[in-house]
């Protein structure tokens, strides 16, 4: 049975509060069942009443099929992202929950995409290829993540986006090849390919504004496409030092504190 209105205003009530207090709670799909679109609605409230009307970009979850079976969804999950989550300066572990590392490709559009659009539409649109680092937040205590709807109405675990500073001509990256090794202090921790998200960065956006477009939405000229964590996500523990090589595209490093 569908949720009412109400229904749905007080989860994204919930998860607001958390977000705002930093007070972890229990999954909402504890006590109510709901839908993956019923997720994205609530998804919508929260991101509303945090954004204060900037928008940043958005941000795309779940890519890989390994994770999708493990949380019993058949496609990846997606989000706008605050523009106010762009982080200078160390991250403060004392001021999140729970902070995780990962990083990501980013694309930043020089054109407007509307559905329906391919790979090569999204290299063409593509104004600048951008290197991310992505600070993962669940407001679910110990990073219970139950089922996918928890995770999408959470804005899909967004806490905070640090971007690097050069930004490649898409024509000079192999966005299939680039890779991406993630060092803390100094070791080694994580490591992966471009390919290793849908098989194509290019080809995950071009999912994404063809899935939006099923809710009347697209994405425009000057945002930031977040294409979806490549090496795994790490716990952030204050006083460690991250180092965020890619391939061609430029390095990232961040503290925390």
């Amino acid at each position: 049975m569908a949720l009412s209105q109400s229904e749905l205003d007080e989860l994204a009530d919930t998860l607001y509060e958390a977000y705002d207090t930093k007070d972890p709670i229990e999954p909402l799909s504890d006590e109510t069942e709901f839908t993956t679109e019923e997720a994205y609605e609530i998804q919508a409230h929260v991101f509303d009443r945090i954004s204060d009307g900037g928008t940043l970009g958005h941000k795309l979850g779940l890519v890989s099929e390994a994770k999708q079976e493990q949380l019993g969804i058949p496609e990846p999950i997606f989000a706008p992202v605050v523009e106010e989550t762009l982080l200078e300066g160390p991250v403060q572990v004392d001021e999140m929950i729970s902070p995780r590392i990962e990083a990501e490709i980013g694309l930043v559009l020089g054109e407007d995409l509307e559905a329906p659009v391919t790979p090569l539409d999204v290299v063409t649109a593509t104004d600048a290829v951008v290197p991310v680092v992505e600070i993962l937040e669940s407001r679910f205590a110990g990073w219970a993540i139950p089922s996918a709807q928890d995770v999408i109405a959470d804005l899909t675990s967004a806490g905070g986006v640090v971007l690097g500073e050069s930004m490649r001509d898409p024509s000079e990256v192999d966005l299939v090849m680039e890779s991406i090794a993630v060092s803390v202090n100094g070791e080694l921790e994580s490591s992966g390919i471009g390919g290793d998200i849908m098989g194509n960065p290019a080809r995950a956006v071009a999912w994404l504004v063809n899935r939006l477009a099923d809710r009347g939405e697209k994405i425009e000229a000057g945002e930031l496409i977040m294409t979806g964590g490549i090496p795994a996500a790490i716990d952030i523990e204050p006083g460690d030092v991250y180092e965020i090589e890619f391939a061609t595209i430029g390095s990232i490093s961040v503290r925390a504190e």
